[in-house]
């Protein structure tokens, strides 16, 4: 089991095109019967080489880096998610799990058909990585001060019962050849922000 506590605060957050995922166009040509289409006997001098995935996950620093590298990147769709608000999973692509996704989506569309949007970004900071094999979790703080949402254009109103800096904690689980944040859990421990 790997644990790696690396106080960090989270680079402010630009904002970022996420690409779209490349068309796939498929040309389907039309022959008399019992022709033989053009070219089809014809083989290519070198078969494309495309690597596999990886079966199993890097251990130690480059699992951690490559867990670190995710978080970040969810930390910026899940902000994207929130500001715009925008419901596309796009930006979580290759970064969460179907059910992280499916509840971020949820939530930017309650907010869009609510009419609230937020501004700002949340700090996120002291993470710490944990991994045994194929899971793990990353802890960290969240100081959301900054994060400020409005609805219809007038100030949420402040949640006594949420502090603006707390603890959270998502698994992480290697999927596919890549890590990707799962799904929050309760935080244990003496965690503290």
């Amino acid at each position: 089991m790997t644990r790696t506590s690396l106080p960090r605060t989270m680079s402010p957050i630009l904002t970022r095109t996420l690409a779209a995922a490349a068309a796939v166009a498929v040309l389907a040509a039309c022959t008399s019967a019992g022709e033989e289409p053009a070219g089809l006997d014809d083989t290519p001098s070198a078969a494309p080489t495309t690597e596999a995935p990886p079966d199993e996950p890097a251990a130690g620093g480059d699992a951690e880096a490559a867990v670190l590298d995710v978080y970040e990147r969810y930390w910026d769709a899940r902000i994207r998610s929130v500001n715009g608000p925008d419901t596309s999973p796009d930006a979580f692509a290759g970064v969460a799990t179907e059910s992280t996704i499916a509840l971020h989506t949820q939530t930017a569309r309650t907010y869009e058909e609510q009419g609230i949007v937020f501004t700002g970004e949340p700090r996120v900071y002291d993470t710490a990585v944990s991994i045994d094999g194929e899971r793990g979790t990353v802890t960290s703080c969240v100081d959301d001060s900054e994060w400020v949402g409005t609805q219809n254009g007038e100030p949420l109103p402040v949640n006594p019962d949420k502090p603006a800096v707390y603890p959270v904690e998502f698994q992480v689980l290697f999927l596919n050849g890549s890590w990707l944040i799962g799904d929050p859990v309760d935080v244990e421990g003496d965690v503290s922000c």
